[in-house]
């Protein structure tokens, strides 16, 4: 009962988690990425308070910090993505994305995937085939007029899509070699998506301000939701492991589908662009369930 109660906080918030800042006016996404930043921090510090710091150390806290580092850049891409081809297609791009690199550096860095068993590698094809099925039925879509209209917008947002999956499915590995649980590296991994948002919002010389108490409040739902999200994934690997834990995760993809089609109509769900946006979040999901149960 408990599992089933983690997997839906987790698969809810990170489906839901960028819905709430999609239509808010920013002058640039590095304000966004800097919000989300920084309410994600307040949630881990609170979440230090009540658990303690555990094992964490000066040592174990900076590798950690260079994966949330590492998280900022892929969130900016991420809402850059988002901006340009719409939140449904930019998560059903990203996500598989990130499932098939985390994979690749598992069998490079971590020599995972590796035993001679047919098996697996049958599994493993048949995996990667459906999660580049989705991914192309998401990218050919046709969008919206404005984006059929200018290529470059497309273009921007796809390499922004890619580039998000590339790096969220590289911030882990800081973490990983780190050896600590993401229970005790949460906080220095908050704070490192932190200082590099905020050193990406100053960059860009604007001011911090939104158009209203209401869109900050939207925003930093965002983070919150991200970071209610983490916590039921570690809540949920906890309780059913790792395999099956990221596994019943994915199934975000397609949460996220349905509220960029249904609430935000990007794209409008009786469109072409929108069957095929879900009917691709289906099949990438597929394949990374299908990848999360090998053996």
């Amino acid at each position: 009962m408990l599992g089933f109660v983690y997997a839906a906080i987790t698969i809810l918030a990170w489906g839901t988690w960028l819905a709430p800042s999609q239509n808010i006016h920013f002058k640039n996404q590095q304000i966004r990425t800097f919000y989300v930043g920084a309410a994600n921090l307040v949630l881990a510090t609170v979440v230090l308070l009540i658990q303690g710091a555990g094992t964490l150390t000066l040592d174990v806290f900076w590798l950690p910090f260079i994966g949330g580092l590492v998280w900022s850049v892929s969130g900016f891409l991420a809402f850059t993505a988002s901006k340009q081809i719409g939140m449904a297609r930019a998560f059903g791009i990203w996500a598989p994305v990130n499932v098939v690199v985390s994979i690749i550096w598992g069998m490079i860095i971590f020599h995972e995937f590796l035993a001679d068993d047919r098996q697996i590698l049958f599994g493993l094809a048949a995996a990667l085939g459906l999660i580049l099925a989705g991914v192309l039925m998401i990218i050919f879509a046709k969008g919206s007029q404005d984006q059929q209209s200018n290529a470059s917008f497309f273009g921007l947002g796809l390499f922004s899509a890619v580039g998000a999956g590339v790096l969220w499915g590289s911030y882990f590995i800081p973490i990983k070699l780190a050896s600590v649980s993401m229970w005790v590296a949460a906080f220095p991994l908050a704070v490192g998506i932190f200082a590099g948002s905020s050193l990406m919002a100053l960059l860009t010389g604007q001011t911090l301000r939104l158009e209203s108490t209401a869109a900050v409040a939207r925003v930093c739902a965002t983070g919150l939701l991200w970071g209610i999200g983490n916590y039921g994934m570690l809540l949920l690997v906890d309780q059913l492991g790792a395999g099956r834990g990221f596994t019943l995760s994915q199934l975000s993809v397609v949460v996220n589908g349905l509220v960029g089609v249904y609430w935000l109509k990007d794209p409008p769900a009786r469109s072409r662009a929108g069957i095929l946006t879900l009917a691709g979040c289906v099949l990438a999901t597929l394949g990374g369930i299908l990848l999360g149960n090998l053996k």
